[in-house]
C-alpha cells in the first residue's frame, strides 16, 4: 500500500496526449491510487490544495510521470500554463511511464 491518501483527486496533465490516460491510470493503479480518482486536468480549473498531480514528462516524447501534491495556490513563477501557473506543487515521486 501506498503512502498517499487514495481519498483525494489525481489531476492528470498529458500535454494533448489523451491516448496515453489509460497508460497513466494504469501506471498510478500500480502504485496503490484509486484510478477512479484520476481526472484529466482542467486548464480553467486547478485541484484544491492536497489533490495531487500527475504530469507525463517531457511533454513531447514522455518516458515519466511526476506525481506531485498541491501545495497552495500563490505561485508567481509561472511554471504551468492557464490556472496551472499560479499552482504551488511539491515533487513526491517520479514513475516511468513503461
Amino acid at each position: 500500500m501506498s503512502n498517499f491518501d487514495t481519498e483525494k483527486n489525481v489531476h492528470v496533465i498529458v500535454h494533448g496526449q489523451k491516448e496515453l490516460f489509460e497508460t497513466v491510470k494504469s501506471r498510478l493503479g500500480d502504485i496503490g491510487l484509486k484510478t477512479e480518482k484520476l481526472v484529466l486536468a482542467d486548464m480553467n480549473k486547478p485541484g484544491n490544495e492536497g489533490d495531487y498531480v500527475a504530469m507525463l514528462w517531457p511533454p513531447m516524447a514522455p518516458t515519466e510521470i511526476i506525481l506531485s501534491q498541491i501545495i497552495d495556490f500563490n505561485g508567481t513563477n509561472g511554471r504551468g500554463m492557464g490556472v496551472w501557473a499560479t499552482v504551488n506543487q511539491k515533487e513526491l515521486q517520479r514513475i516511468p511511464l513503461n
